[in-house]
């Protein structure tokens, strides 16, 4: 009995890892759409459509990116009740977040107030309001690290390891949307290249934002911990 069991887990397990893998390539497959639109919409004479470009506020893009982190929220609260743990709804408070600053322009509207108070210009070729916003996202990122914190020390081992794979995910992310976006910002590189990398921040941010949004259903299908995770496979890749 022990053993039908084990093996009927083990079907289960393997059914619902391919059921998350199919679910990505959804995912990744409306990313790659939507660069495809984007790129269309600038090449194809006559095809001005500005809810196609990945780089207008409240485009078509932008409301999937609005679901993938709507769908983040509730996935992890499912976890959180699945795996009786409240200290998954500490991500949840950071994806809310996420949610609330893509849909409400909150750190270029607050950042574009801070701006107006600087009375000098910044380096390197950025403006006040490139300033304005990254301080914005520090203040939001010193408030967040405490409920993270908290939960990442009263958390389960596993927690702790999911809390590092997503943590991993968001600084990509953060990568794509103020690393990219600075050079974007900062240095003229001419037409071509300069919509090249307002490509690749956009486009990289909404893969990333699927790839999270995988990861945490992932976690929410499986039914046994992990063998690994992803910044053990990242740890042991470097050692070797």
């Amino acid at each position: 009995m022990q053993a039908q069991h084990n093996e009927r887990l083990i079907c289960i397990e393997s059914f619902n890892q391919r059921s998350a893998l199919f679910f990505l390539v959804l995912l990744l497959s409306a990313d790659i759409i939507f660069v495809v639109l984007h790129c269309l919409n600038i090449v194809v004479p006559g095809l001005k459509v500005p809810l196609l470009s990945l780089e207008t506020d409240q485009s078509y893009a932008e409301f999937y990116q609005y679901i993938k982190w709507l769908w983040i929220i509730i996935t992890l609260v499912f976890i959180s009740s699945k795996m009786a743990s409240k200290q998954y709804l500490a991500w949840v408070v950071v994806f809310a977040y996420f949610l609330l600053d893509d849909a409400l322009q909150v750190h270029e509207r607050a950042g574009d107030i801070i701006a107006g108070k600087l009375d000098f210009m910044p380096r390197l070729g950025l403006q006040q309001q490139d300033l304005g916003e990254l301080a914005v996202s520090v203040m939001a990122a010193a408030i967040l690290i405490i409920p993270l914190s908290w939960a990442y020390m009263t958390g389960s081992r596993a927690f702790r390891k999911v809390s590092e794979d997503i943590a991993l995910l968001i600084l990509v992310l953060i990568f794509f949307g103020v690393a990219i976006d600075m050079v974007h910002s900062a240095i003229n590189l001419g037409t071509v290249i300069g919509l090249l990398i307002g490509l690749i921040e956009d486009g990289g941010e909404m893969i990333t934002v699927s790839l999270i949004l995988w990861y945490v259903f992932l976690m929410l299908v499986r039914e046994s911990e992990p063998d690994r995770y992803l910044c053990d496979c990242l740890r042991k890749w470097k050692a070797q």
